[in-house]
């Protein structure tokens, strides 16, 4: 017998079925030898040797039948076995799938695990952004302190005083009032003299006072005086305005460019210029 019930790769369930086949085929001697013989080969190499059988008109018609009919046990061999292994690859694409879906949720889990990692670092880096910017205005607020610290120590210092005081001995010795290019400085109008009134202050001070002044600025205080003569020395203007006089923005008197220090309130231009 060529074929067996029994045989799982041999596509018939019926033994009725195989022994039929069985018979047709023991017709011939060629039919067994086909069917045995075009096991292992391909459907396509089956039907091209069949083919060459059913033309050769030598071959008797018994053989052909035989040959026909073991033909046909080897196409549902075939195809007994082509479902067998379609069946293995499906197995194998489910399992595929598996892993695929398997590997796409350890992919989505890492991802969510990395947003929320990032997050995190973003916010701490935010918040360590926050810190430096809160210690820098910190370090901006002490330096400028500092500064005002310096400036009101170099106000106090020794030296400073004794440049205070050169340069109001420089404006004193060079003279107040003196002309510049020819163009003298208009003095302020005499006071009309009342019966009874106090006798006005001279409008001249002496070195003394000019450095007794200074010495006063330097320690932040306003000089004393006669406010009503300082009022007529800073509104004393030169009658023409030339490049380079500087107004003090103490008490607003017009200085000519030659000088360093206001005439009037006695400050000089570092002390504007803080």
């Amino acid at each position: 017998m060529a074929l067996k019930p029994e045989d799982p790769s041999g596509g018939f369930q019926h033994s009725k079925v195989v022994d039929f086949i069985n018979e047709k085929m023991a017709r011939h001697v060629k039919g067994l030898e086909f069917y045995v013989e075009n096991t292992s080969l391909s459907w396509v190499e089956v039907e091209d040797k069949l083919r060459a059988i059913l033309e050769d008109s030598a071959m008797p018609s018994k053989a052909k039948e035989a040959c026909a009919w073991g033909s046909l046990a080897l196409g549902v061999r075939f195809a007994r076995r082509q479902g067998q292994l379609n069946a293995c690859r499906v197995q194998w694409l489910h399992e595929f799938a598996k892993l695929h879906k398997s590997a796409a949720r350890t992919l989505a889990s890492d991802l969510k695990a990395l947003t929320a990692q990032q997050e995190m670092e973003r916010k701490e880096a935010a918040y360590q952004l926050q810190l430096t910017q809160a210690k820098l205005a910190k370090v901006q607020k002490e330096r400028d302190l500092l500064r005002c610290k310096l400036l009101h120590t170099e106000l106090q210092s020794p030296q400073v005083r004794e440049q205070i005081t050169e340069g109001a001995d420089l404006a004193t010795a060079n003279g107040t009032g003196t002309e510049r290019a020819g163009v003298p400085t208009p003095s302020p109008p005499a006071a009309a003299f009342k019966p009874g009134a106090p006798p006005q202050a001279s409008p001249h001070k002496e070195p003394s006072d000019v450095r007794l002044k200074s010495n006063m600025v330097a320690q932040g205080k306003e000089p004393q005086g006669d406010k009503r003569d300082t009022n007529l020395q800073w509104q004393r203007r030169p009658l023409s305005r030339r490049p380079g006089d500087w107004d003090c923005p103490w008490c607003k008197a017009v200085n000519f460019s030659r000088r360093e220090i206001c005439f009037c309130c006695k400050r000089g231009i570092w002390l504007q210029k803080p």
